[in-house]
């Protein structure tokens, strides 16, 4: 193999392009025989393996209450409803949109906030006064600093929401414990799409210790109906099939052991990628574990010497597909042009440097060898591109 770039002319690292992520399913008779259960019961929606996976969850995450629902969107979109704050909402722009949709969607005003440059999230210094709501994301499942942000809310008297999405199997520390996220402020929600460290194809997951809470958004899942037909309020149907609830019941007895195979993968890039110069990447605190559901670096084009919008086709062309996680920040998306945003220093700088690399939860450590293969050939020619 020439050291050659592909997109200079050079052989590509991978004659196959790789995946940028795939989902697992380590037991798929376990599935079938679920799925097969409950077509036969006739009850595909809301019933008991549904009922099954709620137990589970809270158990797991060691909270009274887990509402599952059809999507994590659907879920932070009906917490934000059933908390009712009257008032501007706090939310982070270094994240996917679905965080800012749902506080859009309940046509609540929002504040937009920057993040830390080490841990690109949210710090309880970013939060401004006078907003009745905090929306705070755990990005690629790096867990926040959630006691300093439980504090903060108390402080200026706002709820607290954590969007969760790549958040099961994150840990942090409390005390001398050792927690699972899905137990902080007056809610979490996780995701259960296909890119999911903890996937059911589709779905979304909201966990609680406030059953007043709880019990709303379960009747909000079913349109606001109690069973008399007489809404109470305009909830949505967002109820998880017995379908979906299979793949998660299943997945989840396989949650621990994923994320140990992405706390490797991501050791291995970051020992490779940091032989490259002008490569960062995302600071985990200590005693908090990321669940990896990406693995996202940054490009500085100085030291680099290309750009990262120079890189990102240059590893496309070695068979290395990329995202650009999170650029355009939210705050920059024709979507929330009408919002007055002060200057966001820190997610202005991420969003312009950015890739998200490959990474899921069986592949292989030659394949992140290759990934930085690709990058070191990229910078010895970076001149070129």
């Amino acid at each position: 193999m020439t050291d050659k770039p592909a997109v200079l002319g050079g052989d590509p690292v991978f004659a196959e392009p790789i995946p940028f992520a795939r989902p697992s399913l380590e037991e798929p008779d376990k599935v079938t025989e679920l799925i097969r259960g409950a077509l036969e019961s006739g009850m595909l929606t809301n019933a008991g393996l549904v009922a099954q996976l709620e137990e589970r969850v809270a158990d797991y995450f060691g909270v009274r209450n887990c509402v599952a629902v059809s999507s994590c969107t659907i879920g932070l979109m009906l917490t934000v409803q059933a908390l009712a704050a009257d008032g501007p909402v706090a939310v982070p722009s270094f994240t996917f949109s679905a965080t800012a949709h749902a506080v859009e969607w309940n046509h609540k005003p929002i504040r937009f906030m920057d993040c830390a440059s080490d841990t690109w999230l949210v710090r309880p210094e970013d939060v401004p006064e006078g907003v009745s709501l905090i929306m705070a994301t755990h990005v690629s499942g790096v867990p926040c600093d959630v006691e300093g942000l439980e504090r903060r809310a108390r402080e200026i008297g706002a709820r607290l929401i954590f969007d969760a999405a790549h958040g099961a199997g994150s840990t942090v520390t409390v005390g001398d414990a050792t927690v699972p996220l899905g137990r902080f402020g007056d809610a979490e929600v996780f995701s259960l799409t296909p890119t999911k460290v903890l996937s059911g194809a589709e779905g979304g997951l909201v966990t609680t210790d406030d059953d007043e809470l709880a019990d709303r958004i379960r009747l909000a899942r079913d349109y606001g109906n109690p069973g008399d037909y007489d809404t109470r309020f305009a909830g949505l149907n967002a109820r998880l099939s017995e379908l979906h609830a299979a793949l998660v019941l299943v997945a989840l007895g396989h949650l621990e052991d994923r994320v140990q195979r992405r706390t490797r993968i991501a050791e291995r890039y970051r020992e490779r990628l940091g032989e490259i110069p002008g490569i960062g990447w995302q600071h985990v605190p200590e005693g908090s574990r990321s669940s990896y559901k990406d693995f996202i670096i940054t490009v500085d084009a100085e030291q680099f010497g290309a750009h990262r919008d120079d890189v990102v086709p240059a590893l496309h062309a070695e068979g290395v597909p990329t995202r650009p996680y999170y650029a355009p920040p939210v705050h920059r998306q024709q979507a929330y042009a009408h919002v007055e945003t002060g200057a966001l220093p820190v997610t202005d700088w991420l969003a312009d440097r950015v890739i998200a690399l490959p990474i899921w939860s069986d592949m292989t450590l030659d394949q992140v060898d290759g990934v930085a293969e690709a990058l070191a050939k990229i910078h010895a020619h970076a001149d070129a591109l």
